[in-house]
């Protein structure tokens, strides 16, 4: 299978790197990408950089360079769904913009014009992800994740989201540029984040303590899944 995996933050991918042999690099548009096997896949490796524009040029640039079977957008999010913990994950089985306003031409809240609200992942990759979760031991849920230029630090904020999206779990920076733009290039995604920071008051002193780790359980979650395809 050709992967590309696609990762905002330096600090998130080093797993994934050191697991690749026979690895290349290659740059395009200031986005550095990492080439090499794992097993028997070929996985494209990419640090997006943080953003919804970042993510979508970058999703663009693996779509249309190396036109991989699947896509995945993994990471660290903050948890706004009820009953979350730090170091849970969240498995997307749909994706959506939380600060996208269109209303006033009659579209619903975090609707583009002249697309649908809502970016459907691959269900078949989102079980076998959420397998892979299970097999590693790791606390898992599928569901909506949202996806806006904010980074959520407030409960102010999440009401505000909840307000539109009752049942998004996490809240990120990324994950719906992807979804938007794999949608369109009809490959299939899934989004994984491990849950960094529970989206409150406290987020901006949590957040630097476990990227880290919150990162790292994604990307072992990932190894897990591509070891059974």
């Amino acid at each position: 299978m050709k992967i590309g995996v696609i990762v905002p933050m330096e600090e998130e991918i080093k797993l994934m790197k050191e697991s690749l042999t026979d690895v290349k690099k290659d740059s395009v548009a200031g986005v550095d990408i990492t080439i090499g096997n794992y097993k028997d896949h070929q996985v494209y490796l990419a640090q997006s950089g943080i953003g919804k524009v970042q993510a979508g040029m970058t999703t663009t640039i693996i779509n249309e360079r190396y036109q991989p079977d699947f896509i995945v957008n993994t990471g660290s999010a903050g948890g706004i769904g009820e009953g979350l913990h730090i170091g849970d994950v969240v498995i997307s089985d749909r994706m959506a913009y939380h600060d996208v306003d269109a209303t006033g031409f009659g579209y619903k809240v975090g609707q583009l014009p002249q697309q649908e609200l809502y970016f459907n992942a691959d269900k078949t990759y989102v079980e076998k992800i959420a397998a892979a979760a299970k097999r590693t031991g790791l606390t898992s849920r599928v569901g909506l994740i949202v996806t806006g230029d904010q980074f959520i630090d407030a409960a102010e904020k999440i009401a505000t989201i909840k307000k539109s999206f009752p049942d998004a779990l996490a809240s990120e920076m990324e994950g719906a540029a992807v979804a938007q733009v794999c949608t369109q290039f009809k490959t299939p995604f899934v989004v994984i984040r491990s849950m960094s920071d529970v989206g409150d008051e406290s987020a901006s002193v949590n957040f630097d303590e476990f990227v880290l780790q919150a990162g790292r359980k994604s990307v072992t979650m990932l190894l897990n899944f591509l070891d059974q395809e």
